[in-house]
């Protein structure tokens, strides 16, 4: 996914105010095992990770980001 393909994801489907998008790709680890019939090599797979600044409409209580518009503890 791209920086602008999470960012809509989140506004459309959780209704998030996103502010701004930070990606980071990894490559994967490299293993080697060795076994009775020699050495195997592989490898893990490769991922992105998202950090995902928000608006400053989100009111922070502590333990998590509570959404006015969405909470039910009116």
């Amino acid at each position: 996914m791209t920086k602008h393909e999470i960012k809509e994801y989140l506004t459309k489907i959780y209704n998030l105010p996103v502010k701004k998008v930070n990606t980071m790709n990894y490559l994967g680890k490299r293993k080697r095992v060795i076994g009775k019939r020699g050495i195997a090599y592989y490898k893990y797979r490769d991922f992105k990770k998202a950090i995902v600044k928000f608006d400053d409409t989100l009111k922070d209580v502590g333990i998590g980001t509570r959404i006015p518009e969405l909470d039910d503890n009116k």
